[in-house]
């Protein structure tokens, strides 16, 4: 009896093995560097959006991206709260977008020119159609702004396919999927909520490689708005030219007989070429005359800043 209550011990204690090894290889998801990238960048256009939405002064945060079944990521999300299952296009697929009850109520009575009261109302019973229709309002907000963000890499637009209460009814993936969940902690006045995305692998699988792309301060997609306003800054700046017609190496010996009104003889002539330099470094080659009204001037013949390969570097990915 006691070699078999060992022997069934053993074989228990075997496939408990095997389904924390099941279960750790399937948490070993591929990490999506660029999401970071993305709605660190989203943040900032969502606690502006929400500010004139709500005419509320506000912070929003960005927590830790998560990789974990769909299950688990459903289970954590908050009870009772207002949940949108959105619709990706062109991707063609779903994913979740859930506001918790003190967020969602504290926008709400923003929203209706009151003040938040810190306290969300028991939605144990479900919401209201008026509270329902302005909750999906704000996830259309939230939607708006995300693709945004996305459009770093390409063009999406997210829009509310239905709202649900029951984390039940917006069961949009298989229970080990492998899934991103992505919380934003939001301050109302003082009151503290959160907003829950859950992103499905295979709802972004359409842009799956460019989100496995580590972001060294490269250009992302079309993206190109802050290298023109930096060339047009660049552009319209001032810096100071000397114009040095010479270049003479002089014994110090001599130099310390110098007196005034002593003569140097720079051994050049009328066509000696002009280097212009700015900050030190070299940028132009002129040759020197005069206008008619007798002021000197300067001719560029050559070009020594390089200038079509700092453009290709400001322009370059």
């Amino acid at each position: 009896m006691a070699e078999q209550a060992d022997m069934a011990m053993a074989a228990t204690t075997t496939a408990e093995v095997e389904d924390e090894i099941i279960r750790m290889s399937m948490l070993n998801y591929e990490r999506l560097p660029m999401l970071d990238v993305i709605f660190e960048r989203f943040v900032l256009s969502f606690s502006s959006s929400l500010k004139s939405l709500t005419g509320s002064v506000l912070d929003v945060t960005l927590g830790d991206v998560e990789y974990l079944p769909f299950a688990d990521a459903m289970k954590s999300l908050p009870k009772h709260g207002l949940i949108a299952v959105a619709q990706a296009d062109p991707w063609d697929d779903q994913f979740i977008l859930s506001q918790d009850p003190v967020f969602l109520f504290s926008a709400l009575e923003l929203m209706l020119g009151g003040q938040p009261t810190g306290r969300a109302k028991d939605a144990k019973n479900g919401f209201t159609t008026i509270e329902r229709r302005m909750g999906e309002q704000v996830a259309e907000r939230i939607l708006a702004d995300m693709a945004v963000g996305f459009r770093q890499i390409c063009e999406v637009s997210f829009q509310v396919d239905r709202m649900e209460s029951n984390p039940q009814f917006a069961n949009i993936a298989q229970p080990n999927s492998p899934t991103v969940r992505v919380p934003l902690k939001v301050s109302l006045e003082g009151y503290h909520g959160e907003v829950h995305l859950i992103l499905p692998y295979s709802t972004l699988e359409p842009v799956r490689p460019l989100l496995t792309k580590i972001f060294f301060g490269d250009r992302l997609g079309a993206d190109s708005s802050w290298r023109t306003q930096l060339k047009q800054k660049i552009e319209g700046s001032s810096v100071a030219l000397t114009a040095q017609l010479h270049e003479l190496v002089v014994p110090m010996r001599e130099i310390l007989d110098w007196k005034v009104g002593d003569t140097l003889d720079l051994g050049i002539d009328d066509t000696q070429p002009v280097l212009l330099l700015c900050a030190g470094s070299p940028v132009l080659e002129g040759e020197m005359g005069k206008k008619q009204n007798g002021s000197m001037a300067l001719k560029v013949t050559a070009n020594l800043m390089g200038k079509d390969e700092w453009s290709n570097d400001v322009d370059a990915d």
